[in-house]
């Protein structure tokens, strides 16, 4: 149900208050009483420090879960 597509440093997002999930304000599923938070992507995750460990900030995103994952371990 979500586009899946990697999210870049000035993407506009709405987080929901549902599941704890950021999308593309375009692609936002729910309905708007439904929106906790918007901003861009770097501002959303920066703000809370459940995403900042879920999330990687940058202007060429990384798609392959597998690298992410690596990356991740190496921090």
């Amino acid at each position: 149900m979500v586009c899946r597509k990697p999210f870049k440093r000035n993407d506009q997002v709405h987080t929901d208050t549902m599941a704890t999930q950021i999308q593309h304000a375009k692609c936002f599923i729910y309905k708007a009483e439904f929106i906790k938070d918007t901003g861009t992507y770097e501002e959303i995750v920066n703000k809370y420090p459940n995403y900042k460990r879920s999330f990687i900030v940058s202007d060429n995103p990384i798609t392959n879960l597998m690298v992410v994952s690596a990356l991740k371990e190496r921090k």
